[in-house]
């Protein structure tokens, strides 16, 4: 499988390709203000609101501090995962903010000696584990990245309550720095 790179609390992560739409630069966004730790808040994709989820509070707990590698990883997910559907059509599209992204390459969770990864509350997007030439990958389900916990399911109402709160602001705490999507 094709994935992308990153490392997050000096642990390195892999995301699968075919779950990614696109990559992009930090961007302005709306932040939520409110709700979970993990949710950064909104941003606009060519029209449509997208919720922005930030990697490293939901895999080690603490925010991700922006710096020039920073990047958004753009996935699409299943529809059936949201409580409510945008008539913008950013329904099911999430940005992943990620410390650093690196890739497409090739690697193989499914070869001989991996770790088939966990399935238990909380843990359930922690993948397979394989070791290469610089040391552990661990590959991220990203459709079980904000399943558990009810985490998707809060998203609308979250959004929707920064929406009205009209909160504003960019990533790095200074508006419009950081382009547009």
């Amino acid at each position: 499988m094709q994935v992308l790179l990153t490392n997050v609390g000096g642990r390195r992560f892999a995301l699968d390709c075919a779950e990614v739409v696109e990559v992009l630069p930090i961007v302005e966004h709306r932040t939520a203000g409110a709700g979970p730790a993990w949710l950064r808040g909104l941003f606009n994709l060519r029209g449509a609101m997208v919720p922005l989820v930030d990697l490293s509070v939901i895999v080690d707990g603490t925010p991700t501090a922006p710096k020039l590698g920073s990047r958004i990883v753009v996935l699409r997910l299943e529809a059936e995962l949201f409580d409510a559907t945008r008539a913008d059509g950013g329904a099911n599209l999430v940005g992943l903010l990620v410390p650093e992204a690196f890739g497409p390459f090739p690697r193989d969770f499914s070869q001989a000696g991996a770790h088939p990864g966990f399935d238990f509350a909380g843990a359930s997007h922690l993948g397979p584990t394989i070791a290469d030439e610089e040391g552990f990958l661990q590959l991220l389900r990203c459709r079980r990245i904000l399943e558990g916990d009810a985490r998707l399911r809060e998203l609308p109402r979250t959004l929707d309550a920064a929406i009205e709160d009209g909160r504003d602001g960019a990533i790095d705490g200074s508006r419009g720095s950081m382009g547009r999507a």
